[in-house]
């Protein structure tokens, strides 16, 4: 392309856009990026792993009638509604990028006013909340309507709005900043861009990790150690059975904004340790023993290092492939001039989103086997199987979980084992061990204290 003066213009394969040599330096980026992926993957795959499960559904791992009607009624609506927003989520950024007048409209509105490569960024922040604003009230319906009805919501509304910017604008501002690193480094560095942002994307992904607990977390948990009393006697024999005296269990103030039970490892290093929802010390001590065991086995297993590790693999794979859109015919199509040129950015979100819903099954499988060693782990450092299944039970019918949720919504959305995949495991652990787990009579028995309000009792039939 020539301007009115008749000078080229720096088209992509032009002679006035030849790459500047890289020399040695770009087969010395991609030795370490590949390395980091190879360290990534074998971290991934060579690591401690569940036993298979036995054939045959256990009787604990029965539920009464009425109670997965009850659950029925909650689940239907996430289950039509989750769908279209995980599409709108990637239909949005897609039809921004295929609009025939996003190219013009993006030279408009970042017209000189920043550098080439913070342009790019700002226009990708917005079409993430374009994204977000298109989804909001389906997600507000489902966190705000149903889940108040259902009595799991326990904050207000504007606090629930104000998580939901807090989390979204973490993906804002990473977005934007991922696209103005990806321009800047694809304008400086033609033939090794790919390599050199995957190092830096899994450099950067350690510092998050490290700080996360400290400086990102506490803007939605507030936590403090675990107070002394029965249940931290019980931690602490947990913690010492396991030979991790010392590794620190923190509360988070959950309840401010959910009834449901939880508890996550998080940090690395120094800043490592065990958070358990407040919600979770409404259960008996034993089962709090049984989740802290599982979350010990994840810091045995060093899960989050390994899955920090799997960021090198992700971000090689997702550059080579953004490097062959952006210099095939779609790149071409978008008008860009310069490898910077901000005119890319709408194919490179759509790009973007194409991918994680892609990589999104991959991940969850991948964290589905990290759960279950953790579960198997948690056994054999002294975990009663009975009272695992008590555990496992008593999310069901406290959080209405559902004990065997569909192939799709395991595909797109699992991330642990489905309740039942648990209870057959934990009566696996039990045979082996020649121990007795509770009777199906007990465990209902028990679980009448704490089923949802809307639950009916066992033989009641459908509920309300």
């Amino acid at each position: 392309m020539r301007d009115a003066g008749g000078v080229a213009r720096g088209v992509p394969g032009t002679a006035a856009d030849e790459p500047r040599p890289e020399g040695r330096s770009a087969r010395g980026w991609a030795a370490v990026a590949l390395g980091l992926a190879v360290v990534g993957l074998v971290a991934t795959v060579w690591r401690p792993v569940a036993p298979a499960l036995p054939p045959g559904i256990p009787e604990q791992a029965w539920f009464d009638p009425g109670l997965l009607a009850t659950l029925d009624r909650y689940r239907s609506p996430r289950l039509w509604l989750a769908p279209v927003v995980t599409s709108l989520s990637v239909l949005v950024p897609v039809l921004v990028a295929l609009w025939p007048r996003t190219a013009r409209f993006t030279a408009v509105i970042t017209r000189d006013r920043l550098r080439a490569p913070w342009r790019g960024g700002v226009v990708a922040a917005a079409i993430g909340f374009l994204t977000w604003l298109v989804t909001l009230p389906l997600v507000a319906w489902v966190g705000l309507v149903h889940e108040g009805r259902w009595g799991f919501r326990t904050s207000s509304g504007a606090g629930w709005l104000r998580d939901q910017l807090v989390v979204a604008g973490g993906r804002w501002l990473a977005l934007g900043l991922g696209v103005a690193a990806l321009l800047a480094a694809r304008d400086r560095w033609p033939v090794s861009w790919p390599y050199r942002l995957t190092v830096a994307a899994t450099g950067a992904a350690v510092v998050l990790v490290v700080v996360h607990p400290v400086l990102i977390q506490p803007l939605l948990l507030r936590t403090e150690p675990l107070p002394p009393g029965p249940t931290r006697e019980v931690v602490a024999d947990v913690l010492t059975a396991a030979g991790h005296e010392g590794a620190p269990v923190l509360v988070a103030d959950a309840s401010r904004r959910t009834t449901r039970v939880n508890a996550l490892i998080t940090g690395l290093g120094p800043t490592e340790r065990v958070i358990l929802y407040d919600t979770l010390l409404e259960l008996p001590d034993a089962q709090i023993a049984a989740v802290v065991a599982h979350e010990l086995a994840h810091r045995e297993h060093a899960d989050v290092l390994r899955g920090t590790a799997l960021t090198a693999v992700a971000a090689l794979a997702a550059a080579l492939v953004v490097r062959r859109v952006l210099d095939g015919r779609a790149g071409r199509r978008t008008g860009a001039r310069t490898p910077g040129d901000p005119r890319l950015v709408p194919l490179l979100v759509a790009v973007a989103a194409v991918l994680e819903l892609l990589g999104t099954p991959v991940g969850g499988a991948v964290s589905r086997r990290v759960e279950a060693a953790a579960d198997h782990r948690a056994l054999e450092l002294g975990a009663d199987p009975g009272e695992l299944v008590r555990t496992v039970r008593t999310f069901v019918v406290r959080d209405l979980a559902d004990p065997t949720p569909a192939t799709p919504f395991v595909v797109l959305y699992g991330t642990h084992p489905s309740p039942e995949q648990r209870l057959r495991a934990a009566a696996a652990a039990a045979d082996v061990r020649g121990s007795t787990l509770p009777t199906l009579e007990e465990l209902q028995r028990d679980e009448r204290a704490i089923r949802h309000p809307r639950a009916p009792r066992p033989g009641q039939g459908g509920g309300p």
